[in-house]
């Protein structure tokens, strides 16, 4: 190479912007990354991007005096340190989404200070215990500037359709109505993942992601849905109350039940038979697909399992305690009972607080001989010829005391001469007289 060719070159190079560099970064979706540039401080700067497979140039964001002005697509997604570190104007893009990736572009007036590929990875296999809900991950580049009535998706299952949305109308295959299904909001940011709600195991399977029209495979393509047994539950419940159990689907399953040397079916879901354990008190609600064993007992405390009667798979495991304590119809069943036992004792105290009220009121009057002997200043009178009264029947009263009557100082009294006179009449010292 001669000199003039050489000092051309070193001028070709100098020509260039020295600081210009190129970075290819990596980020997962719905994670932060930092695009670096630097540069002068107190410059303004704008970043730019340009979208894969699209020829838009957006405006990311405009750095100026340390404020950050977002692109209307960025918008609440940017955020830059250049006001704490002059020079610095590197932006932290969060949370990533799939069409986020492509190339970005610093430009101080024009000049370029640093460019970055921006590379998104996603994830394609997918764990999930049963009943919870599942998100299989799928991205595609969608244009920044379409619309909803736009979209285009479809989800396969081993070959069958799960989801499609097409000409804004949704399509379910079969065992997926309502339980299917992909946001237009996220879509429009490229993020075509299908959640399905309350797993089962028969939605194991190789999904596809399919997107535009013609058909365009996903990122990525595929996904693969593993469906695991749920933990086991622990629950503690009053005695009275329920104890309610998740079926977590529609099909087919056999609720058992294992206590201290006891193994017992409790219900086999074919047409709903119940075992003897059941009785009255089990139920199976059919919209919220739960079982229900209402009014638990201590002897109702182990172990439920309830299992899926076509694969044999387990569902759900509730290990069951029961507490002391009584709540709903029980407690009022004690308080009816304690209060008629109360109202019972009052009874009867009332009715013996009578009785010996009764007894202290009774006064016996017996018949006293030794005074009837001793009286005086009485006059016997006898029918002549008549015939003596016999009484062989000795008279007893019961009688309320009368007022006492103060007792004369010339006579007996009143009520004594009538004693002395029935105890004459009793004992016959006295002969029956018409003049009496």
């Amino acid at each position: 190479m001669g000199f003039p060719h050489f000092y051309v070159l070193v001028g070709l190079l100098l020509a260039m912007p020295a600081v210009s560099q190129f970075e290819v970064k990596y980020a997962n979706v719905g994670h932060p990354i930092t695009l670096t540039c630097s540069g002068a401080p107190r410059r303004d700067v704008e970043w730019y991007f340009e979208q894969h497979l699209h020829s838009h140039r957006l405006l990311v964001a405009k750095l100026h005096a340390g404020c950050i002005s977002p692109g209307p697509d960025f918008e609440g997604r940017v955020e830059s340190v250049c006001e704490e570190q002059p020079g610095n104007y590197s932006l932290v893009l969060s949370p990533v989404v799939y069409n986020d990736q492509g190339s970005y572009e610093c430009r101080d007036k024009g000049s370029l200070l640093k460019e970055v590929k921006l590379v998104v990875i996603v994830p394609g296999s997918v764990s999930i215990a049963l009943g919870m809900s599942a998100n299989l991950p799928c991205y595609g580049g969608i244009s920044k500037r379409a619309r909803a009535v736009d979209l285009d998706i479809l989800w396969k299952r081993d070959g069958q359709i799960v989801y499609q949305r097409y000409n804004n109308t949704i399509t379910y295959g079969p065992g997926f109505e309502s339980r299917a299904s992909v946001s237009p909001e996220q879509a429009l940011h490229g993020n075509l993942s299908l959640t399905i709600k309350q797993t089962r195991f028969s939605d194991q399977g190789h999904y596809q992601c399919f997107y535009s029209s013609p058909k365009e495979s996903g990122n990525p393509d595929s996904a693969r849905l593993h469906v695991t047994d749920p933990p086991p539950q622990n629950l503690t419940v009053k005695a009275g109350e329920e104890l309610s159990i998740r079926l977590r689907t529609t099909d087919p399953v056999r609720v058992t039940f294992t206590g201290p040397g006891l193994d017992e079916v409790l219900m086999v879901d074919a047409n709903v038979t119940y075992g003897e354990r059941c009785g009255q008190r089990c139920e199976v609600l059919g919209q919220e697909n739960t079982f229900l064993l209402r009014r638990v007992t201590p002897e109702d405390a182990g172990v439920y399992t309830v299992t899926d009667s076509e694969t044999n798979r387990t569902i759900s495991i509730v290990s069951l305690q029961i507490s002391g304590e009584t709540t709903g119809a029980v407690p009022w069943i004690v308080s009816t009972v304690l209060f008629s036992c109360i109202c019972l004792g009052l009874a009867v105290w009332m009715h013996c607080s009578k009785r010996r009220g009764a007894e202290q009121r009774i006064v016996y009057q017996p018949a006293a001989v030794e005074d009837l002997s001793s009286s005086s200043g009485r006059t016997e009178l006898q029918q002549p010829g008549g015939p003596e009264p016999s009484l062989s029947v000795t008279e007893t009263r019961i009688d309320v005391p009368e007022p006492h009557l103060p007792v004369s100082e010339t006579g007996p009294s009143d009520q004594t001469r009538v004693q002395e006179k029935k105890s004459e009449e009793v004992q016959g010292t006295r002969p029956w007289s018409m003049n009496d």
